[in-house]
């Protein structure tokens, strides 16, 4: 969110975007190249770290400022969010396959440092469309800077927000790193997650502070359970007698290859089929049938397949292709509704509070999962004869899968009853924190004063 408030507030010569996305860019070819080109003696762990931040920074800024362009585009022709959503997404998930087909090739034959090399073409493409200005940007004048600032600086509330998050980013990252307690780092992520939730709902206008809320409660009880679920199922005999023994190449390269492909497919479809449904209804679908199609998961974990006489790569892979393309119908409409919800002038710096809330509700899945598998004693390492570390596996997915779908009791109270090509702001709406909570409430002192 920082990064998004200085674009929006700080913009190099006239222009938000392209300076910072090449500086970052530049930055980022230099930290994979070094991955790729310096003898590995030469590279110790705190360079490797470097290089990695550096290559993440340039994925995260060209991210963020290439959504806050869309963004803006989708607002001024929201009948064309779900297809221009369609167009990025399916790009996305395209590039996601080539490389998850490559990868695993590259790496056994070459080692490891030839995929940095080969990636530094493909992420120095990036240039291409800057010199062409296809961000369609134009350098604003003093006056009209004076003017942008003013507004965004009258946002107080706003601006808050991003250094909050950035301040619990920093926080649980610092726990993670330092504390391998569970709980410690759930606890964390639960503090953090109460504290967003409520400043966000506070200081922030309805429309979008409920948007915000419904995913971020959502993402966060989605707890994850797939470090137990990776040794449940590529645990070889001596490890767990009655488990799949996948082979860590299909559960990996096979499997990744197959959601990919499959990916795709729920993307175009989501354009052909889904893209006209209202929030509400295309929620209400894909989370349930999500919910029903997650239960083969759970019917593998107990090995009731197995007793019902039905192959465990059959099942792995039907339940993996069904989840990938009802997965994207959950996914795409999540995207459009918060392009839509990004005031003008001030698109970077709320796409970055909106999907840095989304991502803080994966952290707390994310810990919360490892803490619930700590208590359900589900901690496999590898080891030989880990039975019994499987025992309760299934009941961390039965978590994952049902409470996720309890959230949807919130859908008529949280989320727009609109079409997705509905405009859900008005063209000339620039403030983000227009009759927030708080805001409300400050009238009301006032006029009681």
């Amino acid at each position: 969110p920082v990064i998004g408030l200085i674009s929006d507030a700080l913009p190099i010569m006239g222009y938000h975007k392209a300076p910072y996305i090449l500086l970052a860019s530049v930055l980022g070819i230099f930290g994979c190249a070094s991955i790729g080109l310096v003898p590995q003696d030469n590279l110790s762990a705190t360079r490797l770290v470097g290089c990695l931040f550096l290559m993440q920074l340039q994925f995260s800024v060209c991210d963020l400022l290439t959504e806050a362009k869309y963004a803006e585009k989708m607002r001024s022709k929201p009948e064309q969010g779900p297809a221009l959503m369609t167009y990025v997404w399916f790009g996305l998930n395209f590039g996601g396959l080539l490389a998850t087909a490559c990868i695993g090739p590259i790496i056994t034959n070459y080692g490891t440092k030839l995929p940095f090399i080969l990636a530094i073409p493909f992420i120095s493409f990036i240039f291409v469309p800057l010199l062409q200005n296809c961000l369609e940007e134009t350098p604003k004048s003093q006056e009209k800077l004076a003017d942008a600032r003013k507004q965004l600086m009258q946002q107080k509330e706003a601006c808050f927000l991003c250094f909050l998050m950035f301040a619990g980013t920093v926080l649980l990252t610092y726990l993670g790193i330092t504390y391998e307690s569970a709980a410690i780092n759930a606890y964390a992520s639960l503090a953090v997650a109460a504290v967003m939730l409520v400043s966000f709902t506070l200081v922030l206008k309805p429309i979008i502070a409920k948007v915000n809320a419904f995913f971020l409660i959502q993402t966060s009880v989605g707890f994850s359970v797939g470090g137990a679920a990776f040794y449940f199922y590529t645990d070889m005999p001596a490890q767990y007698p009655e488990g799949p023994h996948f082979s860590k190449e299909f559960f990996t390269s096979v499997l990744g290859v197959v959601s990919s492909i499959c990916a795709l497919i729920g993307v175009y479809s989501y354009q052909r089929f889904a893209s006209k449904w209202t929030y509400r209804n295309l929620l209400m679908f894909s989370n349930l049938a999500l919910c029903i199609f997650s239960l083969a998961d759970i019917m593998v974990f107990t090995r009731l397949n197995v007793r019902l006489g039905i192959p465990d790569h059959f099942c792995v892979l039907g339940a993996s292709v069904l989840q990938s393309v009802i997965g994207q119908w959950m996914w795409m409409p999540g995207v459009v509704i918060l392009s839509q919800l990004c005031p003008q002038g001030m698109e970077a710096t709320m796409y970055a509070l909106l999907a840095g809330c989304h991502n803080l509700g994966n952290t707390i899945a994310s810990n919360c999962g490892a803490l619930a598998l700590e208590w359900l004693h589900c901690q496999p390492s590898g080891e030989i004869g880990e039975s019994a570390q499987f025992q309760n596996l299934w009941i961390g997915a039965t978590l994952s899968t049902i409470l996720p779908t309890i959230t949807l009791v919130l859908l008529p109270w949280l989320i727009p009853d609109a079409r997705q090509t509905d405009k859900l702001l008005d063209d000339d709406d620039r403030d983000a924190t227009e009759g927030s909570l708080l805001r409300r409430w400050r009238g009301q002192s006032a006029e009681t004063m």
